[in-house]
């Protein structure tokens, strides 16, 4: 950009001018005495509505493109462009007789294999049923015998210990009879021996008959020794029988056990056949496979996947599809959307869920509608900072694709209230608000009051003045705007 020069005599000559018009304004205000100053205005009952203003142009929201999910020859077109069609209505249909033809031969393949599964589970079924039998009726010879075996080792057992508790009872209290008798007879021959020695003592016996008493009496101790040992075997011997009898009932126990765990896994093996038997058996495969040919034939029908007009159409019959291509565009004109950027200056005053007044000129229409999204990265232009962001609406049949429109976010709104221009309000240093009006006696005096909201124009006066009251204001001519202090700061009368 060029930059223009001024020259001293040129600057000169402005400042000189602009002194000359000030003189002649103050001047022509003065001529018309202190009332002449002073404009009047009442107090007016409004609406203050203060607004963002933003401007984009109107797009659909729904726009959703058709596309062919298979390569296939076109049989059908249901559609042409510009026709309202509901979600899920027939666009068009392809030739999938070669799906088809394939879905039968695998369900004839399915049919057969499924009768062969089935008589391979049912026999092993029935060997499961007959081993499960013969178990609950006891009909198992092997299980049968080793129970026996354990039956006949446990009352062995038992008598083993009963005979052994007996004897070593009488072993250890001392009434074996074999014992008890030979102790009489050590007794007997004792008494024996001793009436022997005295008699021998009196010279009544020879010393050969005292030794008969004597041989009688070691006799008899030695039997009760010997009585006693053969008790104290027995006892040993009865001792070993239980032993071998525990051990024999161990044994048998084992058996049983074994035979018990023989017969369970005969069953577990059995139902293990049953169980690989039906797992073989599984089609799933080919069901899976069945159901994806049927899941495919979808693929030959293309349906619209919104409710809308068609807004784009490349289908012709006769001619071939191309797989993941697109062939139609629906579009839904029901919601509408609008794109505008923020100024990073206004976007804390703006969130998402906040309700917009759409205006569109060309129609001279409102609409109402609601800021959907605002995007998290902000594009820089001219050392600005912008965030787009998409308003949405519910549009009616005047609205189209594309027209400007303007969106305003409202800020504030007081509706009803009064207010006054904001030029008749006046501030203090304290900037404490105040007008003019005049006292009982017709003079100009100040009067405070307090504000509210204002849209730039109008201040809302919430204290200090009702609606029809009249106020003073001093009036600053346009032409002097630029040349004197703000009309919006008034000084006092003098």
């Amino acid at each position: 950009m060029k930059k223009l020069k001024w020259s001293r005599k040129k600057i000169v000559g402005l400042i000189a001018a602009v002194l000359v018009v000030a003189v002649i304004v103050v001047s022509a205000v003065n001529a018309g005495g202190t009332e002449g100053r002073y404009q009047e205005t009442t107090v007016a009952t409004r609406d203050i509505v203060s607004y963002l203003e933003f401007s984009g142009n109107i797009e659909a929201v729904d726009v959703s493109n058709v596309y062919a999910g298979v390569a296939a020859q076109i049989m059908e077109v249901n559609v042409e462009e510009g026709d309202q069609v509901e979600a899920g209505d027939v666009i068009a249909v392809l030739d999938s007789s070669e799906v088809e033809y394939n879905i039968a031969v695998q369900e004839a393949t399915l049919n057969l294999a499924e009768l062969t599964d089935s008589y391979n589970i049912k026999d092993s079924q029935t060997s499961l049923d007959n081993l499960n039998e013969q178990l609950e009726g006891g009909l198992n010879s092997t299980l049968n015998t080793a129970q026996e075996t354990l039956l006949t080792a446990q009352q062995n057992y038992q008598d083993a210990v009963e005979t052994y508790n007996q004897a070593k009872e009488e072993l250890d209290n001392g009434t074996t009879q074999a014992v008890v008798s030979a102790r009489q007879s050590v007794a007997s021959a004792q008494a024996s021996y001793d009436s022997a020695e005295d008699q021998h003592e009196n010279h009544m016996i020879t010393d050969e008959a005292l030794a008969t008493y004597a041989v009688t009496l070691s006799n008899a101790q030695e039997s009760l020794r010997l009585a006693q040992e053969t008790a104290e075997q027995d006892v040993q011997d009865y001792y070993d029988a239980m032993v071998e009898a525990e051990e024999a009932l161990a044994n048998a126990e084992s058996d049983y056990a074994a035979a018990e765990l023989s017969m369970e896994q005969n069953v577990e093996t059995t139902e293990d056949t049953l169980e690989r038997t039906q797992a073989l058996a599984s089609q799933e495969t080919t069901k899976l496979q069945i159901e994806h040919l049927k899941d495919s034939l979808e693929d030959y029908t293309i349906t619209a996947p919104i409710s809308g007009y068609i807004t784009d159409l490349t289908l012709r019959e006769g001619e071939y599809t191309t797989n993941a291509t697109a062939v139609a565009e629906v579009t839904n004109f029901d919601t509408m959307q609008v794109e505008i950027r923020i100024s990073e200056y206004d976007v804390s005053n703006v969130n998402e869920g906040d309700a917009v007044q759409i205006h569109v000129d060309s129609l001279n229409k409102n609409y109402e509608g609601t800021i959907s999204r605002i995007s998290k990265t902000a594009t820089v232009e001219n050392e600005v900072s912008y965030l787009d962001a998409v308003v949405e609406f519910e549009a009616d049949d005047d609205i189209m694709d594309g027209l400007s429109a303007e969106v305003r976010l409202i800020q504030t709104q007081e509706l009803g209230v009064p207010a006054l221009p904001s030029e008749a309000i006046s501030y203090k240093e304290d900037n404490t608000a105040y007008v003019y009006i005049r006292d009982e006696n017709g003079n100009l005096t100040e009067q405070t009051v307090s504000l509210g909201e204002t849209d730039g124009t109008w201040v809302q006066i919430t204290e200090g003045l009702e609606a029809g009251d009249t106020v003073f204001y001093q009036y600053t001519p346009s032409y002097l705007m630029n040349t004197t202090a703000p009309a919006a700061t008034m000084t006092a009368a003098q």
